[in-house]
């Protein structure tokens, strides 16, 4: 994931056609950003600026918002966890906006609607929901905790909801949100 040549543990910018890496790209190559472990969903929010849900391996699941050339720190840090070397503590490395333990985790989907992110948690059966308040997240709710099973998928849908996909009880559900 250090490896800026590998393109294993890292976000990818390429063009839709193919071809060369985009112009702009940080690195020349179609690495966007890298240190990541197992990124499991993006969304965009209504600024134009990307988030991300992944996997961690043993402490912290973690959501990111990502920059251009970003290190997030796999695998030397784990979300807040120092693993190995310097740890979490390296300088240049990007910390999570949220994090999540295991028992209440395994996060993968994740969804922005009205500047709210959502994220669907497989192990921990349920959703959370944070309020985007410039670039930290805020006021964070925990939603149908052991309701509808692992919750897999999360992507707003047309009307200002939410689809979900469940894993397990194999499920898509509408999620009317309000306004």
């Amino acid at each position: 994931a250090q490896d800026l040549q590998s393109l294993a543990g890292k976000i990818l910018r390429l063009n839709p056609a193919g071809g060369p890496a985009p112009a702009g790209n940080p690195f020349g190559n179609y690495v966007w950003s890298y240190g990541h472990r197992n990124p499991q969903g993006l969304a965009f929010d209504s600024q134009g600026r990307l988030w991300e849900q992944e996997f961690g391996e043993d402490f912290e699941d973690e959501t990111n918002l990502i920059e251009k050339g970003g290190n997030y720190g796999w695998p030397l840090c784990e979300g807040t966890v120092s693993r190995q070397g310097s740890g979490c503590q390296t300088p240049g490395f990007k910390p999570p906006k949220a994090t999540y333990k295991p028992l209440e985790a395994s996060c993968s989907g994740i969804g922005i609607v009205r500047d709210a992110v959502y994220v669907g948690c497989l192990r921990g059966s349920r959703m959370y929901r944070h309020e985007i308040s410039g670039s930290n997240l805020i006021n964070t709710q925990q939603l149908f905790a052991g309701t509808y099973g692992r919750i897999r998928a999360v992507e707003p849908s047309l009307d200002g909801g939410l689809w979900l996909g469940t894993n397990g009880f194999d499920r898509v559900l509408k999620v009317n949100l309000g306004r």
